[in-house]
Parts: structure tokens; sequence; C-alpha cells
């Protein structure tokens, strides 16, 4: 456990491009507790064809669209979690430990099959996802992947120090810093390059993490209700809770590299761009993909080594109303 202020640098230096986009070879079920609901959750993560992106479908929803796609037109401002919604108000939340995984392991086409309005929360990081996503295969298809290219800086600020900015660059880099007053935390920052085996090897353990003076504030709101310290790091005036301590002193840092890498994977697509960001959270990082949405000047789409598109208007590959045969 850290014993004051730390600053730690984590450096992972994905010469991915062109890649063909990739599925898995076979369907995965992954049940357990959602963070904020507290009720028990079967998720069932499918293989999609080319062009299909992420999209989740409430299994428990009837007389109406059950179709989510995990895309930024979707998403909802929360501070709490990754919340997407549809145009019938049909939601799906606390997706971002399973982005990441999907992100990581440069997964393009799935369908996720789940019974309530929040994936579960499992141990709180995306090592228990990335390990079974793993385990089923994941298979090239025919189709190339898109990248998204960064070709003028983008910056969102607010009012509260938080700042995440997205700049040209060769690969996927995420540089992040963050600064909490409990010592347990403290300053950290950490520098993920995105490469193949990255994921698994420098993020995918990280599990989030709260103050608990925040704690009862989070479950008056209505959230929090199956957290505890099996699903995350809690800590307290400069001491970490949980029984088994941290999986590195940066794990704090690292799990927001892992927030990030989630959220940005709203875009349906990965990017050829470095994301700097200070005090980053899933609020800011919908409004900062927003905000490059409203920016078309400033990226260009690839695929393969060609543009797909000049100045587009981009969504998601082909969003689908039903479930893939």
């Amino acid at each position: 456990m850290p014993s004051g202020i730390n600053s730690q640098d984590c450096y992972v230096i994905m010469s991915i491009f062109p890649q063909k986009q990739r599925t898995l070879k076979q369907a995965v079920e992954i049940t357990g507790i959602a963070l904020h609901s507290g009720r028990f959750i079967n998720a069932i993560i499918k293989p999609a064809p080319a062009n299909y992106g992420i999209v989740f479908e409430r299994v428990d929803v009837t007389g109406c669209n059950r179709i989510v796609p995990a895309k930024v037109e979707n998403a909802v401002q929360n501070e709490l979690c990754t919340r997407i919604q549809n145009e019938d108000g049909i939601k799906v939340q606390t997706i971002e430990h399973f982005m990441a995984a999907f992100h990581g392991l440069n997964i393009d086409n799935l369908h996720i099959e789940i019974d309530g309005s929040e994936m579960p929360i499992l141990d709180g990081s995306s090592k228990q996802i990335s390990d079974r996503l793993n385990a089923a295969g994941i298979i090239e298809q025919d189709e190339f992947k898109q990248v998204l290219v960064i070709t003028e800086e983008i910056e969102y600020r607010d009012e509260h120090g938080v700042m995440m900015r997205l700049v040209p660059n060769d690969s996927l880099e995420i540089d992040i810093t963050i600064d909490f007053d409990d010592s347990a935390i403290g300053t950290q920052r950490c520098t993920y390059v995105h490469e193949n085996g990255g994921f698994d090897n420098h993020l995918a353990h990280a599990r989030t993490f709260c103050l608990l003076r925040d704690v009862e504030l989070i479950r008056r709101s209505g959230m929090g209700q199956g957290g505890s310290l099996d699903n995350a790091v809690v800590v307290d005036d400069g001491k970490v809770l949980n029984p088994s301590g941290l999986r590195g002193d940066d794990e704090f840092v690292r799990h927001k590299a892992l927030d990030c890498l989630g959220d940005l994977y709203l875009l349906g697509m990965t990017m050829k761009a470095k994301l700097v960001a200070s005090r980053p959270g899933h609020a800011a990082s919908t409004s900062l993909l927003k905000l490059l949405k409203s920016r078309p000047e400033a990226f260009q789409i690839m695929s393969g080594n060609n543009p797909a598109s000049l100045n587009p208007s981009w969504s998601m590959p082909q969003s689908a109303v039903a479930s893939p045969s």
C-alpha cells in the first residue's frame, strides 16, 4: 500500500493498421451482481458479422425497441458509469469494463444479450471478462477495421479541473493523470500505448475504486447498491480497506486508463490519437466524444490503408435491429 502522495508512471509501448475486423469464435456467458442496481445479471456475448459493431439487447424488455447499440450518439451523461440509451428510453449501463475488454482485445463485432439494465461488475476490473473472451477464441473476419485518425487537436475542460485532450498521433496512446486528496491514492500517472497483449498485461487487472466517505452519498442517490470489497477498492484516510490490498500501487490510475479505453470505444472503432487527460471521468469522456463528433474537420476515417470517408459524420457500423444469425 502506498504510504503517501504517489507519482507513478506506467509505460506500455498498437501498431494495428491495417487489420481485419474480429469477433468471437463462440458465445460467452457471464453472470454476476450489478454494481449499482444490486441485481443478479446474466449476459451472453455472441459473435456477430462484420460491420455489425457492439450491440446490446435487453431480452427482459417487451413492447418496444430493446436494441441498444454502443455508440456515442446513445451515450447519456453520468459520472459514476458509462450509460447508453436508445430512442425508446431503454438503457444499459456500467458497460465500461466490458467495452474496455472489447477494445483492448481488438474485437469489433458482438451482440450482447442482457436480462437487466446493467452489466455485471464481477471483481471490478476487466480481467475476468478478458479471460473468458480469450478462452472462447477470437477470429478474423473478411472486412478491414475502420480507424478514426485525429488530424486536429480537440480539448474538453470543465469547471472542476477536468481536462481531456485528443491530439494527432501514430497510434492509440492514453496518458492519464489523477489527483486525490487521500494519500492512499495521491497523484499518479499512467501512459498506455495500445498494442497486442498490452491490455491483458497492464490494464485488465485494475479494479474500480472509491473513497469510503463517498459510499453513503452514492447509495443515497440510488447507485452503488451492489458494491462491496469484492468488486471495488475502497480507501479511507490513507488506508486501503480491502483485505487483499492492491494489485500494484498504481492500480488506481491504471483503472482510469481502462475506463478511458472503454469509453473511447463508443466511437465504434479504434483511433490513431493520443488522449491526454487530467482527472478524467465517464461524463467528461462522453462530452469529449460528442465534441469530436461535432468537429468533422478534426478527423478522418480510414479503412485498410485508404480513407473510408472525408470529413464524415459517422456512426457505428451497421447496427442491426435483430440478433445476428
